[in-house]
């Protein structure tokens, strides 16, 4: 078995959907699009779902499973993976000028975790919502270890909405990298550490 990094970011209830609007911005976008219904109304999504459901989920299902190719500047870690893992020598050499060529990076398996998931230990969700966005296996796990350009990305994502937390999971152990508008590098024993109990350890360390 292979290992199965991710970046789990976490957001205040009432800004669910604008995560996940701000995530469907920086995605390559898939048709159809995935419609989440609502009991007055649907909202599209550009993605796609992890199996065949005729593409329409329910919005208060406990968890929203969708996939996707997420779109970073491009750096010296993604053009090795693009290279040597997809066999795409297009990325062999920096692209000309100063700006940053963006790459969609993915799949990349996005898991929603409402409210009434079973994710969340008893009376440890706060008023918070986890966006978990997970690998395909070792190879893009690893690049999501040593990729500044996807860190980078996942930071703007947690400044645009905004975030409250974001922890890199190594599964043996997580990197608290960003919470409430500041980037650290905070380790953490378990990356599922329930938010209240990440926030009280932070709480501790920088007090």
């Amino acid at each position: 078995m292979g290992i199965d990094f991710s970046y789990l970011l976490y957001f205040e209830s009432n800004l669910k959907w604008n995560a996940l609007k701000a995530t469907a911005d920086i995605a390559m976008p898939y048709e159809p699009p995935v419609k989440i219904v609502f009991p007055d109304h649907e909202l599209l999504v550009p993605m796609q779902i992890w199996s065949d459901r005729n593409f329409t989920l329910q919005y208060d299902e406990p968890e929203l499973d969708l996939s996707t190719s997420l779109y970073f500047e491009e750096d010296e870690a993604i053009r090795d993976y693009f290279h040597y893992v997809l066999k795409d020598d297009s990325l062999r050499s920096p692209p000309e000028g100063n700006k940053p060529r963006l790459q969609a990076v993915g799949f990349i398996y996005l898991t929603i975790y409402n409210e009434s998931s079973g994710w969340y230990s008893a009376g440890d969700r706060g008023n918070t919502i986890a966006f978990n966005y997970g690998t395909t296996g070792t190879h893009m796990s690893l690049l999501f270890d040593e990729s500044a350009s996807i860190r980078k990305g996942f930071v703007e994502l947690l400044e645009r909405v905004p975030g409250v937390c974001g922890v890199f999971n190594r599964e043996d152990s997580g990197e608290v990298f960003w919470y409430k508008g500041q980037t650290l590098s905070f380790q953490i024993p378990d990356p599922f550490l329930p938010l209240p109990q990440i926030e009280a350890l932070l709480r501790s360390e920088y007090r």
